[in-house]
């Protein structure tokens, strides 16, 4: 069983410290063998993030050989499956989930397959999502409620779902006050999905877009943290400090402001993929002040049924969560426009893949 020959892909052949000029062509790639455990997808939406842009500019560590097929978040219709699939049927509507684990490592055997010590990452360590069909592990998929649009799918398992990971991994309850550092695509879903669960949330950036856009999202209060210091302005807003911070700027100056912003006994999540150093408070000030601080990876397949449970109950709107759609011819100039930030879009997805 193969992909189909006609089949167009958006492939990375070389990365560049600009995005501009690293090497994005939209092309024919060689057809692949799906597997017996695996399925083949129609792929009818794809979005576009930080993270392919980190691929594209070689910042993000990688162990797919190029040219590889960008894209990580994917949703569509199952076109064929592999011999061994039990679980689904051609014409299921799905949404893909980008990691890949190995279901052997320790992590996997006691259920924390995204922790997994030889993950890979569609789009990153193996063929990605931004094209005319996708061929994945079927213990990959999660089902689409009937009545969400693709666009707004495709998302979910990366975007909204990473929101939703580090609120549990925050333990935000009901009366809660969270500080957001990052008001990007995922800290917008993080504001969104913080007041679904009744928290008050404080909202930081250095651009007054994404802090005119979180004030129309819900948020409580905004920072310009170009003009204010985060720190004092969130003591001064709650009394000495918020119960929760959720760091997701990918910024150890973020980080650090996020840290410094909780109260004692608060926590502080950080989210933001960097690989810069954390450099914060003293270890003496944690210790007397039991601060704690995590870290959140990538959301669960439990994460992403939950969301969909949510939207499909109508609790969830992701109405205003896909900013643009494109088509996969204009992947490599839409990217471009991403790294610059015009226009600055919550979420692009891409809908037109023929």
């Amino acid at each position: 069983m193969t992909t189909d020959a006609t089949m167009r892909a958006a492939r990375l052949h070389a990365t560049a410290p600009v995005v501009e000029q690293a090497d994005v062509r939209v092309e024919t790639p060689p057809p692949r063998d799906v597997g017996p455990a695996e399925v083949l997808i129609d792929v009818e939406a794809c979005g576009l993030g930080a993270l392919d842009l980190a691929v594209v500019t070689g910042s993000v560590p990688r162990r797919g050989e190029l040219p590889l097929t960008l894209g990580r978040e994917a949703a569509g219709t199952i076109a064929r499956v592999g011999a061994e699939v039990v679980d689904w049927q051609p014409g299921d509507r799905i949404a893909v989930l980008p990691e890949q684990p190995c279901g052997a490592c320790g992590y996997c055997r006691i259920g924390r397959e995204n922790l997994c010590s030889d993950v890979r990452v569609s789009g990153i360590d193996r063929d990605g999502a931004l094209a005319t069909q996708m061929a994945v592990g079927a213990d990959r998929l999660v089902p689409l409620p009937p009545d969400i649009a693709v666009h707004e799918a495709a998302i979910v398992p990366d975007t909204v779902g990473s929101a939703s990971h580090a609120i549990k991994r925050a333990g935000l309850g009901e009366g809660s006050i969270l500080t957001v550092f990052g008001l990007g695509g995922v800290g917008m879903h993080l504001l969104l999905l913080a007041k679904l669960a009744g928290a008050h949330v404080i909202g930081v950036d250095v651009d007054a877009v994404n802090l005119e856009r979180a004030v129309a999202w819900g948020a409580d209060a905004v920072i310009d943290a170009s003009v204010d210091d985060p720190v004092l302005v969130v003591a001064e807003l709650t009394d000495g400090g918020g119960d929760r911070a959720i760091e997701v700027a990918g910024s150890n100056t973020a980080a650090d402001q996020a840290v410094r912003s909780v109260a004692p006994g608060g926590r502080v999540v950080l989210a933001g993929r960097t690989p810069q150093p954390l450099t914060t408070a003293t270890i003496g000030r944690l210790a007397a002040t039991e601060v704690e601080i995590v870290g959140s990876g990538s959301p669960t397949a439990q994460d992403v049924g939950e969301l969909f449970d949510l939207v499909e109950v109508g609790h969830l709107d992701l109405g205003r969560s896909v900013t643009e759609t494109v088509r996969l011819e204009d992947v490599p100039g839409t990217l471009g426009r991403l790294e610059r930030r015009d226009g600055h879009p919550v979420r692009i997805v891409v809908t037109d893949l023929n």
